[in-house]
């Protein structure tokens, strides 16, 4: 018999005559923990061709990554960046993100303040693992980025949730987060701005109320501002960082994957007070040891000059500024959809009274090949409104988005009638 085929057929029968229950094993935690919702999705059938669905599911920038930034990932192999780095991240590349952040957003941070980590979401991982122990409890606003809810839980720590919907603009109402500090003692509040996935900016003033709840409750403020450069209308954008009180107890997520299209670079950091860093180096060390050597650099020359940087941003945002107007324009002609203009990031989030969106995401794929995002992945039990909601992704040309809208509004007409 051939090897390759007995190889096979030993491989075959072994799996079938396993007998072992794996979930003994398991952490029960993670068990109960799903697969992403936004990935969930691309499993559902349709009867579309593959090549005529349209994908508006998953946030990943669908335009280029600039060349000069290719050019540098090229040059970093030229130059045998191949080995691990600080664990902390290289310092050139620390010393461009302290400039980067004073001139563009007005953050004053040193570079031993930095922690280069191995995109955002080990970010998210490793600082939730630092500062999360058993039975804290974490303000989250719903809807939320749903990795941040499964590394709560991964921590057996509890999850307080705030909730949020399009009649306020998914705007936060300090008053309700003050209800919730008075019943229980809080280790930290996530504030994601832009939201994902909302599109939602949290306006100063918002800010600095919950500056003051803070200080007088003693907690941390995590500040998910990974969309911060993708800002739509020449809006000001405040991070809570430079606010009066609020260094010392923010600590920002950031990422290069969204505002320059570099995603598979992996390559995200870190901003907060030296102590902080010194914990959360450890668990990303654990966790990856470093971040890419070749990303770090070609992060770094992402950074250099920062006239093409602004250039490279500024087209994207007009991008993504077009493509949002063209989706809003057609929504908001449906008096069925209820939908809040977003401010920045790539995400709408519209809602349809009284329709199970698990159900009509599932008929709008199979029927009409358009893939979105049901808005009870991005939320609680504990909020069945959500699940009247669902995640639409401007990362696609327009010609795409416009036909989307389109079978997106005639579903919508044709699915009661089913």
């Amino acid at each position: 018999m051939n090897i390759g085929i007995r190889t096979k057929l030993i491989f075959f029968f072994s799996k079938k005559l396993c007998t072992l229950s794996y979930d003994q094993f398991i952490n029960p935690v993670v068990l109960e923990t799903p697969i992403s919702g936004i990935r969930l999705v691309n499993s559902w059938e349709s009867k579309i061709p593959l090549r005529e669905q349209i994908h508006l599911n998953i946030g990943q920038p669908d335009l280029p990554t600039p060349s000069y930034i290719k050019y540098a990932a090229v040059e970093a192999l030229e130059k045998d960046l191949t080995r691990y780095t600080d664990v902390l991240g290289e310092k050139y590349l620390r010393n461009a993100i302290v400039g980067f952040q004073d001139s563009f957003h007005h953050l004053r941070y040193s570079s031993d303040e930095v922690l280069v980590t191995a995109g955002g979401q080990s970010a998210i991982f490793a600082v939730l693992k630092a500062i999360l122990s058993p039975n804290d409890n974490v303000i989250v606003p719903f809807p939320s980025y749903p990795p941040y809810i499964n590394a709560i839980k991964y921590n057996y720590a509890n999850i307080l949730p705030l909730k949020t919907t399009v009649d306020h603009d998914f705007n936060l109402i300090p008053e309700k987060i003050r209800e919730r500090l008075e019943k229980k003692p809080v280790k930290a509040l996530l504030l994601i701005s832009p939201s994902n996935p909302t599109g939602t900016i949290v306006p100063k003033e918002t800010l600095e109320e919950i500056v003051n709840l803070a200080n007088e409750f003693n907690f941390l403020i995590l500040s998910d501002e990974i969309y911060s450069d993708i800002i739509f209308d020449n809006q000001a954008y405040t991070s809570v960082a430079t606010l009066s009180d609020a260094w010392e107890r923010t600590i920002i997520i950031q990422s290069f994957s969204k505002m320059l299209s570099m995603c598979g670079f992996r390559i995200g950091y870190i901003l907060a007070p030296g102590p902080l860093i010194d914990q959360i180096k450890v668990i990303h060390h654990t966790m990856n040891i470093c971040a890419n050597n070749i990303a770090q650099y070609a992060a770094y020359k992402a950074l250099e000059d920062q006239n093409q940087l602004k250039r490279a941003i500024s087209s994207l945002v007009k991008t993504y500024q077009d493509r949002r107007d063209l989706c809003i324009e057609a929504l908001t002609n449906s008096d069925k959809i209820s939908i809040s203009k977003p401010r920045g990031a790539f995400y709408l989030f519209p809602k349809i009274d009284n329709l199970n969106m698990i159900r009509f995401c599932k008929w709008l794929k199979y029927n009409y090949g358009v893939t979105t995002v049901p808005g009870s992945y991005f939320s609680t039990d504990l909020i069945e409104e959500h699940n009247q909601y669902f995640r639409i992704c401007f990362t696609a040309e327009k010609e795409k988005l416009d036909l989307g809208m389109k079978k997106i509004l005639l579903a919508t007409e044709k699915y009661k009638k089913t």
